[in-house]
């Protein structure tokens, strides 16, 4: 899954490259540039969605529940029971399909009077990381924020 990214001014590929935390090379070859090639402010990017890559797909088999489940993708059964609506002692059934986050992917849901601030002091990251991989951040209640460790995946 892909999304768009505009070119500000002053950008360059390998600074966007590394502020999204991908390779170089890679970056030139989504969006069909020699590695020479000079942006233009404004130029749309083609670039991975984060989100994409953030969680995986589980199906319930019979006698699953979400501790052992957890275990298995090593994730908190409170944060799959998060990510997929549910309470951590909810009943899932066979053949549900589950939202399990991957490897060093952190969630954190929202609440009354966080701050942009709280959030990435949370996550030990900064501001501009932490939009990337969450596009809209409300800061609203029960909002579910994502962000992934960078040395995982």
């Amino acid at each position: 899954m892909y999304k768009v990214y505009q070119v500000l001014p002053g950008e360059e590929l390998k600074g966007i490259a590394e502020k999204l935390d991908m390779e170089y090379q890679v970056l030139c070859e989504l969006n069909g540039f020699a590695e020479d090639h000079e942006l233009r402010v404004g130029e749309n990017l083609v670039i991975p969605n984060t989100q994409a890559s953030l969680f995986q797909n589980y199906r319930v088999k019979s006698g699953d529940n979400l501790y052992e489940i957890g275990k298995q993708y090593q994730a908190s059964a409170k944060d799959i029971a998060l990510i997929n609506g549910l309470e951590e002692d909810d009943y899932i059934y066979p053949n549900q399909e589950l939202l399990i986050p991957r490897a060093g992917v952190q969630i954190y849901v929202t609440k009354e009077f966080d701050t942009l601030k709280d959030v990435v002091k949370r996550f030990k990251t900064n501001t501009e990381k932490l939009t990337m991989e969450n596009e809209n951040i409300y800061l609203l209640p029960e909002q579910l924020l994502v962000f992934k460790r960078e040395n995982f995946l």
